[in-house]
């Protein structure tokens, strides 16, 4: 669902005609398939007398709710594959991130 927008769609400045119609209480337009979003998601705002459409992406967590359930099997499977990594934090504990180097220059400039 999160596929990418060709790149050919982007750099294209075509300009196609298309219908405004009435879905219940709102107005809707018909989106051509050059147009076509791959999300399910998209945020609306207006400049000045343009109305700009953006694709809001699925974050990891919305990815995940739409995966189908897993089957014992599988998750058993999983769940031996995981048990091999200890590398990974708990996902329930909080989860230090390191500095970048930028922040690790101001750190040391502020103990000076």
């Amino acid at each position: 669902m999160n596929a990418r927008t060709p790149e050919k769609s982007l750099r294209s400045r075509q300009m196609i005609e298309t219908t405004v119609f009435q879905s219940g209480n709102s107005q809707a337009i018909r989106i051509p398939k050059e147009f076509q979003f791959h999300t399910k998601r998209v945020e609306i705002r207006r400049e000045g007398r343009d109305i700009v459409l953006r694709p809001l992406y699925m974050t990891a967590a919305e990815a995940l709710l739409d995966l189908a359930p897993l089957g014992d099997e599988e998750a058993q499977a999983l769940d031996q594959a995981m048990a091999t990594l200890d590398d990974l934090p708990p996902l329930d504990e909080p989860f230090e991130v390191a500095p970048t180097p930028r922040q690790r220059g101001k750190s040391a400039r502020s103990k000076a």
